[in-house]
């Protein structure tokens, strides 16, 4: 979409003039007199307004100009002015710009010149603006704020401020992609450890050796490739807070060692006898059932309850769907500040058929979603969502066997045959989800270290097809 230049002048052959000139790079409108310059611009977006100093009802005084001008600083100062004056009124051009003009041409009209003009103010005009929302965008990316006024983000946020100041542990439940490392990092800010550091795992992405190096630190010659010394995250966040994502994912003996430190405080580094005292305050968040988990044996139940000393629930994104504006809004700026856009607020329909959409994904996929749009956008306005342009699963209906049942492609099936289908569409899910990285996929699925030989038993089982990759 063009840009709108709003063209003031009561001269009708100046005014075509103009619009000539500028027509192929600019929508141009007109106006011959003040009261039509303002029913432009109160009924349309104008991003430039190219302003004749020599207005009715008295072409002869500049100073009619002039003060139209100090009125368009005022109620609109984001929106350059470039003034048109006469060939001898070089002091006036001077005062104009002392009251906010971005720059003036003369008459008679140098073609050229006018649309070197223009198209210097209104590229400096969008630089500023690229400036001011890649500025609200890293606002944003900080996450200051947990965006949402509904009443569950309410009782969240009082729950945050209230837990915050604890020295406690604290475990952050959640579904994928609803913000745990967000609450996690609001826990920390609002702390009185907020001056030191903040340090983030990823548990289910690491095998238990890699783990217990980086957690805990190695001597020199701990193992073979030990080259030197190395600090490990206790260490490095010392008086600050660490962060366990996924903490399901943690193997047994991390865990058991964990809770020793958790316990004293103390801990040696690989390969050395020292001891070492760290004061960190864990947070660990899971999407699992961690107390199934327990029940199985795959968590060990002493670890379980010294973390679980305060629970935070952090709803997904269908149970507080009156948020998703607010979301939107603060996301679109953000994705299209960072790729270089001016991207226009959602328009109504598309708030709607956002929210018609089940979101499964959490505030996570629609970051993704809103990227996508943002990236593919041809103009300045999101006409359109492909990735949701089909019909989609009702909000209030978000039982996946119930939603894979629904699909299965016979009535009256066995039970072991609906098992096999759903596993199978499962681990295709976890697939198209990770990129058809098998080790990765296993992670998302809860695998732990074994992730890949598992991955690759159930790609054998179900005759799954893929590339093999890392």
């Amino acid at each position: 979409m063009k840009r709108t230049v709003l063209v003031v002048d009561d001269n009708d052959i100046n005014r075509l003039n103009l619009k000539l000139l500028l027509k192929d790079s600019y929508q141009v409108l007109e106006a011959g007199d003040l009261d039509g310059a303002d029913t432009m611009l109160s009924g349309n977006r104008v991003d430039l307004v190219v302003l004749d100093l020599a207005l009715p009802p008295e072409p002869d005084n500049p100073e009619i100009g002039l003060g139209y001008l100090a009125k368009l600083r005022k109620e609109s100062p984001d929106t350059p002015v470039v003034v048109i004056t006469g060939h001898d009124e070089r002091a006036i051009a001077l005062r104009a710009q002392k009251l906010g003009a971005q720059d003036f041409f003369g008459k008679p009209f140098d073609p050229d010149e006018v649309k070197a003009t223009i198209d210097r103010s209104m590229e400096a005009r969008w630089q500023a603006v690229r400036e001011q929302e890649m500025q609200r965008a890293l606002e944003t990316q900080v996450n200051k704020d947990l965006l949402g006024e509904s009443e569950q983000m309410q009782e969240l946020k009082a729950l945050v401020e209230q837990v915050a100041g604890a020295p406690s542990t604290a475990l952050i439940r959640g579904e994928t992609g609803t913000g745990k490392e967000l609450i996690a990092r609001r826990l920390h800010a609002a702390s009185p450890r907020a001056k030191q550091p903040f340090i983030a795992i990823n548990c289910a992405a690491m095998s238990a050796e890699l783990l217990e190096s980086e957690l805990f630190g190695y001597e020199k010659g701990a193992f073979a490739g030990a080259g030197e010394r190395k600090l490990g995250w206790f260490e490095r966040a010392s008086g600050g807070t660490l962060f366990l994502d996924e903490v399901a994912g943690l193997p047994l003996q991390v865990q058991g060692k964990l809770l020793r430190v958790l316990e004293s405080g103390e801990f040696s580094r690989l390969g050395g006898d020292a001891i070492i005292i760290s004061d960190v305050r864990l947070i660990c968040s899971t999407r699992e059932d961690l107390k199934a988990k327990v029940e199985d044996g795959s968590f060990r139940d002493d670890f379980y309850y010294r973390i679980h000393v305060v629970e935070i629930e952090v709803p997904p994104l269908r149970d507080h769907i009156e948020d998703l504006p607010l979301l939107a809004e603060a996301i679109l700026i953000r994705k299209a500040a960072l790729c270089g856009k001016r991207i226009e607020p959602f328009s109504d329909e598309m708030l709607e058929q956002l929210g018609r959409y089940s979101w499964p994904g959490n505030v996570r996929e629609l970051e993704n979603v809103i990227e996508r749009a943002v990236v593919l956008a041809a103009g300045d306005r999101v006409d359109a969502i492909p990735s949701l342009a089909g019909p989609q699963p009702a909000a209030d209906d978000q039982d996946p066997l119930a939603q894979w049942l629904q699909q299965l492609p016979e009535t009256g099936i066995r039970a072991e045959k609906a098992v096999a289908y759903f596993e199978r569409r499962l681990v295709e899910t976890a697939l198209e989800r990770n990129h058809h990285i098998k080790a990765r996929a296993g992670r998302w699925l809860g695998f732990g270290d074994r992730a890949k030989d598992k991955m690759r038993y159930l790609c054998d089982k179900y005759d799954i097809e893929v590339q093999e990759n890392p």
